[in-house]
């Protein structure tokens, strides 16, 4: 599909989105995407994601903040604030998955090394450690017993997800002739959606590692993807994995989980003239979407699963976009991304 192509095809879905504006914030909104609200914070975004159930999206900030907010009327409900003198950045949140009366809990990690657990409505730390190193990503396994964590030493350590108790610690091999594990910086990790010991990860190395977080060595690996922020993900249905890679070229990839190969490079065709998107942000949009976001085009853009068409982008902004996550209310998709110290909440209009 050609450049013009694509600009004539979001030409025509053109959406008008002047009712939505702050003083010192430019974007070009193109196809079906709308901004819904916008919040102009202190600090820049990290990270951010929906709860589980939808009703909450947070946002970690540089200061060491994490910003909590109501989906359904954009309103600020909560700040989670450590007590310590350092306010260093948050890297990653992860909501865990409520059940009955569960409370609500959200983990963070954190460059200066720690990985606190939240009671979010309560803005109660209920626990804490500090690892030693610079903490970059987390994410839960998919019973929510295990949060794994990626680390400044190459190194992915695996906690129990109440106790904070560090249960075991994956890494390479000491000699250079193996490749079963990351030679450099980890700066994603994503648990398998069906089976709660594997987990994936990737970063700087070009390489994703496929663990048994039961062993202390990878499995196996899948070169490639240079992975600088929170762009690797795993699809439930087709066990498909997606990468976003910071470069120039082939930067979003999905790949086959059992073989390791490469299915689809997928094209980010430009509408502007700014150049191509490095990408920092890609995951999964459901069962019929792809989430995509970076820096130097400063773009975010959603991707029509079936076809690899781009039917929506948020573009023309003064920053990357480093962070962004979907979900669905009443069926319909909603989406947020943070670019700079401007939160957007985004819809996808059919």
């Amino acid at each position: 599909m050609s450049t013009a192509s694509i600009n004539s095809s979001l030409d025509t879905k053109r959406r008008r989105n002047s009712n939505v504006s702050l003083a010192n914030v430019t974007y070009k909104v193109e196809g079906r995407l709308k901004v819904m609200h916008m919040v102009e914070l202190s600090s820049p975004v990290l990270c951010c994601q929906f709860s589980l159930d939808g009703k909450f999206a947070a946002f970690g900030c540089s200061n060491g903040e994490i910003k909590v907010y109501l989906t359904s009327g954009y309103k600020h409900v909560y700040t989670l604030t450590p007590d310590s003198p350092k306010k260093l950045p948050v890297t990653s949140i992860r909501f865990k998955k409520q059940e009955g009366n569960d409370l609500c809990v959200l983990a963070a990690t954190y460059s200066s090394g720690h990985l606190r657990s939240w009671y979010v409505t309560s803005k109660q730390l209920a626990k804490e450690v500090n690892v030693g190193v610079e903490l970059f990503c987390c994410d839960y396994n998919s019973t929510f017993e295990k949060i794994a964590v990626g680390c400044d030493d190459n190194k992915i350590r695996v906690f129990d997800a109440i106790t904070l108790e560090n249960t075991v610690t994956l890494s390479r091999s000491e000699t250079m002739e193996k490749m079963d594990g990351h030679a450099s910086r980890i700066f994603a990790i994503k648990y398998h959606p069906d089976n709660e010991n594997i987990l994936l990860s990737a970063g700087w190395d070009n390489t994703i590692q496929i663990w048994d977080d039961r062993a202390q060595r990878a499995l196996r690996r899948i070169y490639g993807a240079h992975v600088c922020g929170d762009a690797l993900d795993m699809d439930p249905y087709y066990n498909h994995v997606i990468t976003g890679s910071w470069r120039r070229e082939n930067a979003l990839q999905i790949w086959n989980f059992h073989n390791g190969s490469l299915i689809k490079t997928v094209p980010l065709f430009n509408t502007n003239e700014r150049g191509t998107c490095h990408l920092y942000s890609a995951k999964w949009g459901g069962s019929d979407f792809i989430l995509c976001g970076g820096s130097d085009s400063n773009a975010f853009r959603i991707i029509e699963k079936v076809n690899l068409q781009t039917v929506g982008m948020l573009e023309g902004l003064k920053n990357g976009v480093y962070t962004s996550d979907y979900t669905e209310i009443n069926n319909s998709p909603f989406l947020i991304c943070g670019s700079g110290n401007v939160l957007f909440f985004l819809a996808l209009l059919t």
